[in-house]
C-alpha cells in the first residue's frame, strides 16, 4: 500500500517551495521508508496502534501531525519500529529517515508558530512594565513592586518579549487595576515636602528571640550583632534590625545613616573549616530594607536589594555613612555581606570542640541554648558589632521631587489644569501624540467621578489610572501608515528605545519622532546615545538572560554544604554580572563578538576571584567592584570560562556533559540537536562495567541512532568537565575518577581540553556570528526568526564579517534593516 498521492504531492511540493529546508531528494526518501516499512501495518485497513500512515499528511501543520511525526521518529531511535517479525531497514536506511523525519518536523514547528515575517500586537513584558512605570513617574522601584501578582511571562527560546505567547488573561486585567492604583497613590502621596526627621538608637537592640536570652546574658542588648550571610539557610543574626524602628520611615526618601559598627574575631582561633568564612576578606556591612507587614524582620523578606555596603576595619569602632533610597514604611536592616554560613548549629559544634578556650564554668553542659549561651559570651565567633545607629532624612535637594514632577511639574494640582495635565501625562505614557477622542474620553472619566461625589483631585488620579490600564499604555503597537508596511515613527521609536533600554523613549527620541527625523542616519544616532547611557544595562541585563537563558540561574540552586563559598559571598549576581559587564565591555569598545570565543580577561570582583584562583589580582579595597583581569589560565576568559554559564548548564549537584553540550550547541554554535525520543532515558540502564561520565556516554552511544545527536553533543560538554557545577576548576570528581577533557569533533578536529575548543571554534566563528545574531534579532523585534529573514542577515553578516563582527556595529545594523523598521 502506498501514501496517498496527495500526501507525496504536497510533501514534495513543501519542501521544494522552501518550507523545508532539506532537498526534494531527502523528503521523497522519508516518503519511500514510510513506504516500505510503515504503511502495511498503518493503514486505513489496519491502523496498527491506532496510527493510519496511508493518509499522512506531511506537509500539515496542525498539532496531530506532528504527534504522530514525532512518535515515529522516536519509535525508530528506540528500534521498537519496524517490529521484528516484519523486514527490517539497514541501520543507513533507518538513520537517513530520522534525519530527514527529524528536519521535517522541525519546519512544521516552526510553520506552524510563524507569524509571517510580522511583529505582532504585544503586551509589556513585566520587566518592560516596571522599568515603563519606573521612567514614567521618575520613581524608585527597588522596594516597589506593583507587579508582584502578576502571572510569569511565557518565554519562547528564552526570549520573554515575543508577541504571540505574551497573552492577557482575566487574571492579568484584574492585577493591571491593581497595579495603576498602587502606582498613583504612591507618586501622589506627598504634595508638600516632608519634614527632616533624626533618630538616634544607642541601646535596646532586640533582635530574633532565639538569640535575646543569649545577648542579654552577654551584654544586656547593648549592640546589634551580626553573624550569618544574608542567604543563610536557617538565619540567626543574619539580619539586624531596629525594632523600635519597625514601623519604617514616615515617607518615600533618601536617608543618610550613620553607623558605629567594628569587625571583630577576624583572627579567631576557630578553623575556617567549621566557620564556613573566608577570614582573609575584611567583613562586609550591607544594608537591606524590611518591612514589617512583609514578615519577620530578622529573615530573608521577598524584596530587600542591597542598598548601600561598607567594608569594615577591625579594632576599635568606627562611624560609617551611607545614603539610601528607603520607601515609607521601610526600615533599614543590617548584614554581614560575607558573614557565616549558618551560626545556629555552629554554637554547639565550637562549645565542643574548643572547649578548653572558654572558661572553665562555661564549658560542659548539653543544649543549644546552654552552647549559643556559652559562645555568644565567651567565645571569639566572627561578627560584626554596631554600637549605635542614626538615621536622617527625608533629604530632598529639590522640590518638588522627581515623582511628583513628573505629573504635576509646579508641584500642585489645580482643577482648571486637569485636562492639560491629562493629556501631558497622556502622551508620554501611550508614547505617541493622541488620537482623535482619546483624552475626551479620559476626561470624562474624571467628570463621570466629580459627578459621583469624588474630590477633583481624587478625580484627577482616577483619571491617570484609567490611563495605565489603557491598551495604549500596555501594548507595543506596530502602528503602519496606510497602504505602507513601515512602522510609523513613534512605533519606530518605541521599538528602538524597548530594543536598547527596556523602557518607554526618553524626551529625546519622543521629540525626534513627533518631527519625524528618524531617518537611517538619525537612527544610527540614537542608538549610540542610548547604547552610551547606563539605561542600556536593561538591554544588557535582558539579552543575555534570554540569549545565555541566565534566567534560570538559581532555579536549580547548588547543594548548600559542597558549595557553600556560593550561599556565603552571594555568587549568583556577580555571575550575572560578570556576563553583563563582558557585554557592555564589547559595545563600549565596539569590539568583535568572537571575543566571546577567544578572549583571555572577564571582569569579576574579588568573590569571583576567588573563586577563580586569582584573588591577587583584585584587591580587598573595593572588593564589590568589577575589575578587568587578564588569565594565564586560558581556560578562563571569554564566554566558556565565566561561571554564570557554567552553573546554568549544571544541576547544583554535579554536571553532565550532555547538558552542556546541547547548550553549546543552542548558544554557541546556532546548531540545536533535535529533542530526544520520549522513551530514552538520559544514560542507557545497561552500563555495566562503566566507571566514569565518559564510559556511561560510550555505552549510551552504541545505539547508531542516539550515536548521530551524541557524537556532536558530548565532545563539547567534555571540555567543560573541568568545570565543577559553579564554575570552579577541577580535575578530579567526586568519587576521585580523573577528568578528561579531551575530545574530538564529527569533522575529525581533536582537542585535549577547553583551551583548545576554544581554537576550533573561532574557526566557525561564522556559526556562532549566525546564533548570536538571530537571537539578538529576535530580542529587538521581540518574535521568532523565520526562514524569510535569513537574506537581511546574511547580508548583515556579510558586511561585518572582514572586521570579525564589531559588537555596536552589529546592534546599529540591527536597527537600520529593513526587518526593524517593518510591521
Amino acid at each position: 500500500m502506498r501514501l496517498s498521492i496527495m500526501a507525496r504531492a504536497l510533501c514534495v511540493g513543501f519542501a521544494l517551495s522552501g518550507g523545508l529546508t532539506q532537498p526534494q531528494s531527502q523528503a521523497e526518501d522519508a516518503i519511500a521508508f514510510l513506504e516500505t516499512y510503515c504503511v502495511d501495518c498503518h493503514n486505513a485497513d489496519d491502523a496498527g496502534g491506532e496510527r493510519e500512515f496511508d493518509a499522512l499528511d506531511l506537509s500539515s501543520t496542525d498539532h496531530d501531525t506532528q504527534i504522530i511525526v514525532q512518535e515515529i521518529i522516536d519509535q525508530l531511535t528506540l528500534g521498537d519500529m519496524p517490529p521484528e517479525d516484519a523486514e527490517q531497514p539497514t541501520r543507513g536506511e533507518r538513520l537517513a529517515a530520522i534525519d530527514s523525519l527529524t528536519a521535517s518536523l522541525q519546519q512544521l514547528r516552526n510553520q506552524s508558530s510563524s507569524t509571517g515575517g510580522q511583529t505582532v500586537l504585544r503586551r509589556l513584558t513585566r520587566r518592560e512594565y516596571l522599568a515603563t512605570v519606573s521612567d514614567l513617574f521618575q520613581m524608585d522601584m527597588s522596594m516597589f513592586d506593583p507587579s508582584d501578582r502578576f502571572p510569569r511571562d511565557n518565554t519562547v527560546e528564552h526570549l520573554d518579549n515575543v508577541g504571540d505567547a505574551l497573552v492577557t488573561s482575566g487574571h492579568l486585567l484584574e492585577q493591571y487595576l491593581d497595579a495603576a492604583d498602587a502606582i498613583v497613590e504612591k507618586a501622589l502621596a506627598n504634595r508638600t515636602q516632608p519634614d527632616e526627621k533624626s533618630w538616634h538608637f544607642d541601646d535596646h537592640f532586640r533582635q530574633q528571640p532565639e538569640l535575646d536570652g543569649a545577648h542579654r546574658a552577654a551584654f544586656n542588648f547593648r549592640y546589634l550583632c551580626l553573624y550569618d550571610s544574608p542567604l543563610a539557610d536557617r538565619p540567626e543574626g543574619a539580619y539586624g534590625p531596629l525594632e523600635e524602628f519597625a514601623e519604617g520611615v514616615p515617607s518615600d526618601g533618601v536617608y543618610e545613616i550613620r553607623v558605629l559598627a567594628q569587625a571583630l574575631h577576624r583572627d579567631t582561633p576557630y578553623s575556617e573549616a567549621d566557620l564556613k568564612i573566608d577570614l582573609s576578606e575584611k567583613f562586609r556591612l550591607g544594608i537591606r530594607p524590611g518591612n514589617a507587614k512583609a514578615g519577620s524582620l530578622h529573615t530573608m523578606q521577598p524584596i530587600q536589594p542591597l542598598l548601600a555596603e561598607r567594608t569594615i576595619d577591625d579594632g576599635e569602632p568606627r562611624w560609617y555613612t551611607m545614603e539610601v533610597p528607603l520607601d515609607r514604611g521601610f526600615t533599614p536592616r543590617f548584614t554581614f555581606e560575607n558573614g557565616l554560613r549558618e551560626v545556629r548549629p555552629l554554637h554547639t559544634r565550637l562549645h565542643r570542640k574548643y572547649a578548653d578556650l572558654l572558661p572553665e564554668h562555661a564549658r560542659g553542659g548539653q543544649g543549644i541554648v546552654r552552647a549559643r549561651n556559652a559562645m555568644l559570651r565567651y567565645g571569639q565567633v566572627p561578627q560584626i558589632r554596631i554600637h549605635e545607629v542614626v538615621i536622617r532624612g527625608p533629604i530632598f535637594r529639590q522640590w518638588p521631587s522627581a515623582t511628583l514632577a513628573s505629573v504635576l511639574p509646579g508641584g500642585r494640582f489645580q482643577p482648571d489644569d486637569a485636562r492639560e495635565l491629562t493629556a501631558a501625562f497622556a502622551r508620554r505614557a501611550y508614547r505617541r501624540p493622541l488620537k482623535p477622542g482619546e483624552l475626551d474620553r479620559l476626561m470624562s472619566v474624571y467628570q463621570t467621578r466629580l459627578r459621583h461625589g469624588r474630590d477633583p483631585f481624587g478625580a484627577f488620579k482616577d483619571t491617570l489610572k484609567t490611563a495605565l490600564c489603557s491598551p495604549a499604555f500596555l501594548y507595543l503597537h506596530p502602528d503602519c501608515p496606510a497602504d505602507s508596511d513601515q512602522l510609523s515613527q513613534h512605533a519606530l521609536a518605541a521599538r528602538l528605545s524597548y530594543f536598547l533600554t527596556g523602557s518607554m523613549p526618553d524626551a529625546i527620541l519622543r521629540e525626534a519622532a513627533d518631527s519625524q527625523q528618524l531617518d537611517r542616519e538619525a537612527l544610527i544616532e540614537h542608538t549610540r546615545r542610548l547604547l552610551a547611557d547606563t539605561k542600556s544595562d536593561a538591554m544588557i541585563a535582558g539579552f543575555t538572560d534570554a540569549w545565555l537563558n541566565l534566567r534560570a540561574l538559581g532555579e536549580m540552586p547548588p547543594d548548600r554544604d559542597q558549595f557553600w563559598r556560593y550561599y556565603a559571598s552571594n555568587l549568583q549576581p556577580d555571575m550575572k554580572q560578570e556576563t553583563r559587564r563582558f557585554l557592555r565591555h564589547l559595545i563600549d569598545e565596539n569590539a568583535s563578538i568572537v571575543r566571546w570565543l577567544d578572549a583571555d580577561y572577564s571582569f569579576i570582583n574579588r568573590d569571583l576571584a576567588k573563586l577563580y584562583g586569582v584573588v591577587d589580582q583584585v584587591p580587598a579595597e573595593g572588593a564589590d567592584v568589577f575589575r578587568k583581569v587578564v588569565f594565564g589560565d586560558r581556560r578562563r576568559g571569554g564566554l566558556l570560562g565565566q561561571a554564570s554559564v557554567l552553573t546554568v548548564s549544571a544541576n547544583g549537584i554535579e554536571t553532565s556533559p550532555v547538558v552542556r553540550g546541547v547548550w553549546m550547541l543552542e548558544n554557541v554554535l546556532g546548531t540545536p540537536p533535535p529533542p530526544p525520543p520520549d522513551d530514552v532515558p538520559a544514560i542507557d540502564p545497561d552500563v555495566r562495567g562503566a566507571t566514569s561520565v565518559r564510559d556511561l556516554l560510550e555505552k549510551h552511544r552504541t545505539s547508531a541512532a542516539c550515536n548521530e545527536c551524541h557524537r556532536k553533543i558530548d565532545p563539547l560538554g567534555f571540555a567543560l568537565e573541568c568545570f565543577d557545577p559553579i564554575g570552579e576548576v577541577r580535575t578530579r570528581y567526586e568519587n576521585k575518577a580523573a577528568i578528561d577533557t579531551s575530545g574530538k569533533l564529527p569533522s575529525g578536529q581533536a582537542f585535549a581540553g577547553v583551551e583548545e575548543l576554544k581554537t576550533l571554534l573561532v574557526q566557525r566563528q561564522a556559526f556562532f556570528a549566525r546564533a548570536f545574531t538571530e537571537k539578538l534579532f529576535a530580542y529587538a523585534l521581540g518574535r521568532r526568526i523565520e526562514w524569510s529573514d535569513r537574506a537581511t542577515i546574511d547580508a548583515i553578516l556579510e558586511r561585518l564579517a572582514k572586521n570579525e563582527y564589531p559588537t555596536r556595529e552589529l546592534i546599529e545594523q540591527i536597527v537600520i534593516s529593513d526587518l526593524f523598521s517593518r510591521r
